[in-house]
């Protein structure tokens, strides 16, 4: 079989654009041992299959014309190695007739010849089989790459999203022996890391842009386009070796062929594709009343265009159809046509691509519309066009600078926002808008919480400022200081601001104060504020910031499903606007979920592709991710890479003043010390950090950092510290009750909390509770088995990660079919009623109950209940 060469040529020699799907896949494979990377067409799900793929790796790739033939993906296997002499090294101890079978195999023997072959090339080389199009296999090829997935190879299949999958391919999915890898459309800021890597060197992001959406994030489609843009001078190195796009020097390559087939439509529906080209994707209204109605349904009836499903829209058949037509116009033409169209578009939602179009033309639209049209732009994240619009609209309004502090901020240019803002605050100090600009730019941006604290002291020295500026400013400064009641009193007439109008930067001020409400164990006031503001008309960031607030409130009110869900909105929201901040934020809330239910494998996988969604999101965001990958990684086993990450997170850290997220580190870093067995070390760390909560009033983690203790050092520790602690609610209560149980070693108390945990959706915590009831003296048998029955009960019904300081004990004395028995029994079902649930004889059953009778240590059904503490 060959291998998979080398790319050259100007294809990507690594995963550029793919780094979180890299991510996510390889730990599929170490931890499946395969991984199916699925997607629509173009999308580069080979390209990250050789990347996944050692350079000794087995290639095969199916095709649709080998899929008619039995085993036909492996044919090329079916010849017969020989000695040297061309003859079998036992022919002399072997019949004629069996050699001749062995040349020519039967049906029914080629599964094994195959298997043998394939295993025996393996040996003493990389143990790897890539499938290409694995969803073109034939019905005995697939069969035989899951039996390939038995023998312990590491299996990389690469398959088209939407087609039909071979039963056997389908198993393998099912049994997450190959668990999936979904493949979208790159984002824009895939693309640029993506054209990049092609060219060696620096971008223009002007050209970047332009390439994501003549591509729409098409793999395929940007590689192609990329190496014929640099063979016909379209992409070319200038200024400071940076490559960018030169449209007046189009030549050959791709825009031939487009070139050559837009030669055949006549002038009215050249016309007709140049207006939708100016506008993509455009309002099917403004271009029939500009032209032909029956011409325009004929077109999109042969090609042409494309309609979406209720005709109200209208695009081209690919954007690169626009570039030709925009480079072959006359500047008069396309001048009058956007006029024309500009017309047309008229309302509120077409705002933003009215404006532009008047922009484009020359013309000016006026300051107002300019300014709502960028503030159109920034709601739809991009930066660079928002930046255009104010700069065309001039002025040095607090409007003009709020609006392009945000444009820039969008590019990640903050010290170029706090020279904006600088100016912008010493001409008009008392601006709310601006001031909250200022200070989310110089805290998330540009990680000075210092600065930001000289700036708010310096505002609240001066007294220039009114209600209810002067609120929101003593919530921010109170807030940086880690001073949460001080900042909950601040606003004590206004809990929820809602006399304050934060539709704009502003919103950050709502985001602080929920974060104090939440530190100091107020988690019904965080949620409430949050919900609150959460409403239409918010910018992007602003609800990225209250829903990322609200999962973490929802975790401290025991409802992670309603959690759960919001996650499910981030990352469909990051996915549908090429949003990478949504899908950070998404990817990483979701890791948080799965570490509050004790799932760490899945909260790795979730947190590693957030870390690579994430390379341009704020520093205390990458900060946080890494601490909880950190943590997922020791509480997996893996130690190396847990501390490799959390040097990682203090890298982060030290490149800016935020000493708050600091806590969130050592944090970490005892949880890593408990995973290794440094019950000590991570005491050392947990005790302090107990006590800086305690004295800046922040209840709620002062009470992690004691359940932290309780678990995997000194309980009793613990417990004492807890009573400097006032009573919190919801999950704070639960934690409370959990530390006191362990220190009592009290079996009651701790079935109660394992009931507790149940009920919050905390199932990790419940099996580690009922875990431990092992170590509690003095208990009788029937109580130690109900604990290891509901401790294993948990387990099976979910991915739970037992962690390194649990009981060494075995597993339940019951067998898995006893503990399915005394459920039912416990439940109240009869003896025949659980023999027809479970397709048993009612003998069967009996003898079954008497065992676990015995196992128990009781004598009837009400025992059973009793010993198992079932609710």
């Amino acid at each position: 079989m060959r291998q998979q060469p080398a790319l050259t040529n100007g294809v990507a020699r690594r995963a550029a654009g793919r780094e979180a799907e890299l991510a996510r896949a390889r730990l599929m494979l170490a931890e499946a041992g395969g991984v199916l990377l699925i997607g629509p067409a173009g999308v580069g799900k080979t390209h990250l299959a050789r990347t996944l793929a050692d350079d000794q790796a087995e290639w095969v790739a199916a095709t649709r014309a080998a899929a008619t033939i039995p085993f036909g993906a492996f044919a090329r296997y079916l010849t017969i190695r020989r000695s040297e002499s061309g003859h079998h090294p036992e022919s002399g101890r072997r019949s004629e007739e069996g050699r001749r079978s062995e040349e020519h195999p039967q049906p029914g023997t080629l599964p094994v010849l195959l298997l043998r072959e394939l295993l025996d090339r393996l040996s003493g080389s990389s143990s790897t089989v890539v499938v290409d199009d694995a969803h073109l296999l034939d019905a005995g090829s697939a069969a035989l790459v899951h039996d390939l997935s038995r023998s312990g190879v590491r299996l990389i299949l690469t398959m088209r999203a939407g087609e039909r999958v071979p039963d056997a391919i389908e198993s393998l999915r099912r049994d997450r022996r190959t668990p999936p890898v979904e493949l979208a459309a790159l984002t824009a800021d895939g693309v640029a890391t993506l054209v990049t890597d092609l060219l060696g060197g620096p971008v223009d992001p002007a050209t970047t842009a332009a390439l994501y959406r003549l591509t729409s994030g098409n793999t395929l489609a940007c590689v192609e386009l990329v190496v014929s843009a640099t063979e016909d001078g379209t992409l070319q190195r200038g200024a400071g070796s940076r490559w960018s796009w030169r449209d007046d020097q189009r030549r050959g390559g791709v825009t031939r062929v487009l070139a050559d087939r837009l030669a055949s439509v006549s002038a009215a529906e050249r016309e007709i594709l140049l207006m939708v080209a100016l506008g993509e994707p455009v309002d099917a209204d403004a271009i029939t009343a500009l032209s032909d109605s029956a011409l325009i349904e004929s077109m999109c009836e042969r090609g042409w265009l494309h309609a979406t499903p209720a005709g109200d829209q209208l695009s081209l058949p690919h954007p690169l159809y626009g570039e030709v037509l925009l480079e072959q116009a006359t500047p008069v033409t396309v001048r009058r046509l956007r006029r024309a169209l500009a017309d047309r578009l008229t309302g509120e939602r077409h705002l933003l691509q009215r404006v532009t179009l008047r922009l484009d033309a020359s013309d000016d639209p006026g300051e107002p519309e300019l300014l709502a049209a960028a503030s159109d732009a920034l709601a739809r994240m991009d930066g660079v066009l928002a930046e255009r619009l104010v700069t065309a609209a001039g002025g040095e309004s607090p409007r003009h600078a709020e609006l392009l502090a945000g444009a820039l901020s969008a590019q990640k240019r903050h010290a170029e926002v706090e020279t904006i803002l600088g100016a912008a605050t010493a001409r008009h100090p008392d601006r709310l808008e601006l001031i909250s600009a200022r200070v989310s730019n110089l805290v998330r941006g540009m990680c000075r919480d210092d600065s930001a604290i000289t700036y708010l002291s310096s505002l609240v020295d001066s007294q220039v400022l009114g209600e209810p500026a002067a609120s929101v400013v003593a919530v921010q400064l109170a807030t940086l200081r880690r001073e949460y009641r001080a900042a909950i009193q601040a606003c004590a007439d206004d809990p929820l601001l809602s006399e304050v109008d934060l539709a704009g930067p502003g919103g950050y001020a709502v985001y602080q104060l929920a974060g104090a409400y939440y530190q100091v164990g107020k988690v019904t006031e965080s949620l409430a504020l949050l919900r609150h503001h959460d409403r239409p008309g918010r910018p992007a960031e602003v609800l990225l910031s209250l829903r990322f607030g609200t999962i973490g409130s929802l975790l401290a009110a025991g409802d992670p499903d309603a959690a759960q869900d919001i996650v499910a909105g981030l990352v469909g929201w990051g996915h549908s606007a090429h949003w990478p901040a949504a899908t950070c934020i998404g990817l990483a809330a979701a890791g948080a979920i799965h570490a509050y239910r004790g799932a760490y494998g899945e909260a790795a996988v979730s947190l590693r592709a957030a870390s690579e969604a994430g390379e341009q999101s704020p520093a205390a965001t990458r900060h946080w991710i890494a601490c909880q990958l950190a943590m997922a990684e020791a509480a997996l086993g893996r130690i190396d890479p847990a501390q490799a990450v959390l040097r990682t997170a203090a890298a982060i850290r030290e490149g800016g003043s935020m000493p708050y997220v600091a806590a969130e580190e050592r944090r970490a870093r005892a949880f890593v010390f408990g995973c290794c067995g440094a019950g000590a070390q991570a005491a050392g760390e947990l005790v302090p950090l107990f006590e800086e909560h305690l004295g800046f009033g922040a209840y709620a983690p002062a009470i992690e950092a004691a359940l932290l203790l309780a678990r995997v050092h000194d309980p009793v520790e613990a417990a004492r510290l807890l009573e400097q602690v006032p009573a919190l609610p919801f999950t704070y209560a639960v934690h409370a009750g959990y530390i006191r149980a362990l220190a009592e070693r009290s079996a009651p108390a701790l079935l109660d909390v394992v009931e507790s945990y149940k009920d919050l959706g905390a199932t990790g915590l419940a099996a580690e509770a009922a875990d431990a009831v092992e170590r509690c003296p003095r208990t009788p048998r029937k109580v130690l088995s109900a604990a290891a029955f509901r401790r294993d009960r948990l387990l099976e019904a979910g991915p739970i990660t037992v962690l390194p300081w649990w009981s060494a004990s075995g597993p339940s004395p019951l067998t898995p079919r006893e503990r399915e028995i005394a459920a039912l029994a416990a439940d109240g079902l009869s003896n025949p009623e659980i023999a027809e649930r479970l397709v048993l004889s009612v003998r069967t059953v009996e003898n079954h109950l008497h065992r676990i009778y015995a196992k128990l240590g009781v004598t009837g059904r009400k025992g059973v209940r009793e010993a198992l503490h079932w609710m």
